[in-house]
């Protein structure tokens, strides 16, 4: 018998609802072998709050790289692949970094280049080391730490380093959402080339970015017509928040918008930058959504459902869903934290619910 006829004839018995012993145990089993589902037993139904399989982790940057140089030598951009990447898996999963959501590292070495391509998922660049330009739709991104890019569903993007040191940052992208929902496509640009530059290099961010918009200009799609986010401008609006919120001890924090809708920056993803002050911890919450942090600056730990985790400057941590967590940062510095959070997918069915608790 192929493989295939073993699984489907292993499928064919359907699942067992029967407790052995049990009086009527042939009608679950006839239940299950007519591939249907009592009500009365299925796991978590009545559930009063959700049922949440992912657990909380963190990937710390020393751990990672020591692997990712290992990769560096292992593989050659255009080779055996076009990325290379390193994917930070739940330790509750088999793939993805929760179940919306994955994330990881990307190394671009001085002299590479990663040839242009387009798929369904969309991708948040949280820059971390070096310089380089990310090219989407033709408009080149310069790449500094800090910055946020954004490479919406189904545009062509590439990597390219011209620089002397090597390029990292942390991707983040939807595909376990999209995977789900049997949505993912994928396509190699013509050639397997970079992509050619038809725009001004930081375009959208000259037209975009300055808090107005051409006249007459409408939202013509689901993204953020904004691909580049700055993470000198996003500093510098985090400092005026806390001087006009009068320097609250827990911190602030921006979301980035969408500058035409006012919305998250993708359809799917949303994203914020967070301050939290030297020797003070933020807010205690909670959400329904799950939620990647990432340290920009400074040093601290997180307490996620009472259990501790360290992070140092680029460390990131997956939080699952309904998991009550506080940021607390070390003495000495502040702490400032990039987030991506799958918010948008829960907001227009009404699923989006967030506890908080200021600290005393």
């Amino acid at each position: 018998m192929s493989t295939t006829a073993e699984s489907r004839a292993a499928a064919s018995t359907g699942p067992n609802f029967a407790v052995p012993g049990e009086p009527d145990a042939a009608f679950y089993g006839r239940l299950g072998e007519a591939h249907l589902a009592p009500l009365w037993r299925v796991p978590g139904t009545d559930a009063p709050e959700p049922v949440v399989t992912d657990v909380p982790h963190v990937w710390h940057r020393r751990d990672v790289m020591a692997l990712m140089d290992e990769a560096a030598t292992a593989v050659d951009l255009g080779g055996e692949s076009d990325r290379r990447a390193l994917n930070a898996v739940n330790p509750a999963r088999r793939k993805g970094t929760t179940h919306t959501m994955i994330a990881g590292y990307q190394l671009v070495l001085p002299g590479e280049t990663a040839p242009a391509h387009r798929h369904t998922p969309s991708a948040i660049r949280l820059m971390l080391s070096g310089s380089g330009h990310t090219m989407v739709e033709g408009e080149p991104m310069l790449m500094n730490p800090g910055d946020l890019i954004l490479t919406p569903g189904w545009t062509w993007h590439d990597h390219r380093n011209d620089g002397d040191e090597p390029m990292l940052w942390l991707d983040a992208l939807d595909v376990p959402f999209v995977q789900t929902m049997n949505a993912q496509f994928y396509e190699d640009f013509p050639g397997k080339q970079l992509q050619p530059l038809t725009q001004a290099e930081d375009a959208s961010t000259n037209r975009y970015g300055t808090g107005m918009v051409p006249y007459g200009t409408r939202s013509k799609t689901l993204h953020s017509p904004l691909t580049k986010y700055p993470y000198a401008a996003t500093k510098e609006a985090l400092a005026k928040l806390r001087v006009d919120e009068g320097s609250p001890e827990h911190g602030v924090e921006l979301e980035f918008t969408n500058p035409l809708t006012g919305g998250p920056v993708l359809p799917t993803m949303a994203c914020g930058m967070h301050l939290v002050p030297a020797g003070n911890a933020a807010i205690t919450r909670r959400h329904t959504s799950s939620v990647i942090f990432c340290a920009v600056e400074g040093t601290g730990h997180t307490v996620i459902d009472g259990e501790r985790f360290d992070w140092e400057q680029h460390d990131f941590l997956a939080i699952p869903s309904w998991s009550t967590y506080r940021h607390v940062a070390d003495d000495g510095a502040d702490a400032v934290l990039f987030s991506m959070n799958d918010r948008p997918l829960y907001e227009p069915f009404g699923l989006y619910r967030e506890e908080r608790e200021e600290q005393s």
